[in-house]
């Protein structure tokens, strides 16, 4: 790896810790910079912004996610409620371990407009793949490109997110077990987003 890779690898490490505790509004360049061990000026050499960061970060954690979901969906039967069971729990999984960068997308996207399309990039990914895997099995999609956005926002991505946001609190103040409020979730998900 390269010096200048070094760097730039630092200073996404660095990022991720402090988007995650600080949020992006409270994570500040200089305060980054220090963490990583270089100047500020490498960090607008590499990334522009505090925003451009943030999208590497996030570009990369696409990329990641492209994989995961072709691997939750492989080999799996698409027309069978306990299969997509599976891969249900699989994704949550993933998500869970992602949980930090979520956060810091979730709350960003509600107040700097230039995060939003981040948060739409990612429904457009789950989007296709969900398209693709109904379609391999013979399920219609929505009428139109619009209606399949807003059914794979509202019914399938945002609640999936928020889900895993919330467990820990629901978890809490309702005193229900994990792995039972987990299996009620997934039933109920794919009821909504599948029609399982």
């Amino acid at each position: 790896m390269t010096k200048s890779n070094l760097t730039k690898e630092k200073i996404l490490t660095a990022a991720l810790d402090a988007f995650a505790t600080k949020g992006f509004e409270g994570t500040r360049v200089d305060q980054l910079a220090q963490a990583a061990g270089v100047n500020k000026a490498m960090i607008y050499y590499f990334f522009g912004s505090k925003e451009g960061l943030f999208n590497e970060l996030f570009q990369m954690e696409m990329e990641q996610l492209k994989q995961e979901l072709a691997e939750v969906l492989e080999n799996r039967d698409a027309r069978s409620l306990e299969e997509m069971s599976a891969a249900t729990r699989q994704f949550l999984e993933y998500v869970e371990s992602k949980e930090s960068i979520l956060r810091v997308l979730m709350s960003g996207a509600i107040f700097h407009a230039t995060l939003q399309k981040d948060l739409f990039q990612l429904l457009d990914l789950t989007t296709a793949v969900g398209i693709e895997a109904a379609q391999k099995v013979g399920r219609g999609s929505p009428a139109s490109k619009g209606d399949e956005l807003l059914h794979e926002l509202f019914s399938g991505l945002l609640p999936i997110i928020y889900f895993v946001l919330l467990r820990d609190g629901l978890e809490t103040y309702y005193h229900w077990e994990r792995e039972a409020l987990t299996e009620r979730f997934i039933a109920g998900w794919l009821k909504l987003h599948g029609g399982y």
